[in-house]
């Protein structure tokens, strides 16, 4: 009888934490085009997206002794990717900023596409900032759902509370969420992004 995923992934875990390099390789091949998509809506540079990804399961290679994984392994390696995207957006535009002979190299093209990284860290901050006044109870189950990727069921089972309670509740936080943006008007497109995550 073939394993669940679930037991499969927990298998090749201990075999990596054991230095099995072919749990590394299905690990990899499991995950990474996963990790592509998630830094690619916050980093729309494929190449570099590509290396971000690589490097995380270098540090996953080099922790293996001592990983911590509290969650499931795809909600800690996503936590991972958008980390590693939004620093790589912090850092690449102090560098720009404080090289100031490279400014007069840029093209007008090369000025749009920071000042779009810059507008993109403003609606990152917004939204997170929005979602920690939700509610404590709103705020946990809308977490589950978004960033864990639990199914409605699997909330509801780790909550002890029905599915209705937690349909009933992410339309609570996504109403919550909209009504927060309008204080950010000028940054509208953040309420299409938050509202993408139904």
């Amino acid at each position: 009888m073939e394993s669940s995923p679930d037991i499969s992934e927990k298998h090749d875990l201990q075999r990596l934490r054991a230095g099995d390099t072919a749990a590394l390789r299905r690990l990899f091949d499991r995950h990474y085009p996963l990790l592509l998509g998630d830094m690619y809506s916050y980093l729309p540079d494929e190449e570099t997206c590509k290396d971000l990804a690589q490097d995380i399961f270098v540090e996953l290679w080099r922790k293996r002794e001592t990983l911590d994984i509290h969650s499931s392994l795809r909600a800690y390696l996503r936590r991972a990717a958008i980390n590693r995207a939004l620093n790589y957006i912090k850092t690449n535009r102090r560098t720009v900023l404080e090289d100031s002979s490279s400014w007069e190299d840029q093209a007008d093209t090369s000025l749009q596409d920071i000042g779009r990284k810059d507008e993109q860290e403003h609606l990152e901050t917004a939204l997170h900032k929005a979602i920690d006044q939700l509610p404590e109870k709103c705020r946990l189950v809308f977490s589950l759902s978004r960033f864990e990727h639990l199914s409605h069921r699997q909330i509801a089972d780790q909550l002890g509370i029905s599915v209705k309670t937690i349909e009933n509740q992410i339309t609570k936080a996504m109403r919550l969420l909209r009504e927060a943006m309008l204080h950010y008007g000028h940054l509208s497109p953040v309420v299409i992004w938050a509202a993408k995550w139904w």
